[in-house]
Parts: C-alpha cells; sequence; structure tokens
C-alpha cells in the first residue's frame, strides 16, 4: 500500500473535515463537512440557507484540513445544473447514509436546498 503524498489524495480515506471559510471581518470559521475526492479536485455541501455559504460566496479561499492535520489553502468554486448534480452523486457514493439519504431527506424537511462547491489547492 503507498501512502498519498500530494494534493487531495491525503484526505481521500477521511470521512469528514475541517473547512475554515473566513467571516466579512476576516475572522476565520471552521465547519466540519463531508468531502468527496476525485483526482486533484474535491467535493463540499453546504445548506442555502447556511453562513458558511454566504462566506464561500464572499471569499472563496478556504483552509481545509483533517483533526489533527496541518491546513492546505483551497478555492472554492460553486457549482450548478449537471455539476452539481455530479458532486451530488460523487458525495453519496462516498457517504452513501449521511450524504445519500439523511442530508436529501433533511433538506426537504428544513426547506432548504443543497449548495455543492468543487475545491481545487491554491497553487495547481
Amino acid at each position: 500500500m503507498t501512502t498519498p503524498s500530494t494534493g487531495f489524495q491525503l484526505f481521500a480515506h477521511d470521512r469528514r473535515v475541517h473547512l475554515t471559510t473566513f467571516a466579512r471581518e476576516g475572522t476565520p470559521v471552521a465547519h466540519p463537512s463531508a468531502i468527496a475526492v476525485e483526482g486533484d479536485h474535491a467535493y463540499v455541501c453546504t445548506p442555502a440557507k447556511g453562513r458558511q455559504n454566504e462566506h464561500l460566496d464572499r471569499y472563496p479561499e478556504v483552509e481545509i484540513r483533517t483533526r489533527i492535520g496541518t491546513p492546505m489553502k483551497a478555492r472554492a468554486r460553486r457549482l450548478h445544473g449537471s455539476e452539481s448534480r455530479h458532486a451530488a452523486l460523487r458525495l453519496a457514493r462516498r457517504h452513501p447514509l449521511s450524504q445519500g439519504l439523511v442530508a436529501p431527506l433533511g433538506y426537504r424537511l428544513m426547506l432548504d436546498r443543497p449548495v455543492h462547491y468543487e475545491l481545487r489547492l491554491v497553487g495547481e
């Protein structure tokens, strides 16, 4: 077995990561997020009405880290249409219970919708 050493492959086996966004005044705000890695990019999902979504729309630079790892800088891009459906599918395959069943049901009950983001490491 080889050890992943580059890019998002460090997060390929993690179910959750800490995604740090930045509030209007520049204060870092960490959120636990489910992640699905695909090659040189990763996908995360947030509720449309959530603060994390506001932070990402205002300032797309984020820091991503595991529980004990060092943070890596990434840029988030909001996905629409078929890209968003692809991200939802990747997340549902990676997390069948939470992202495939519970999260969609929760969004419907809260009268909210999911917003998917693609993360790419800064400098790639």
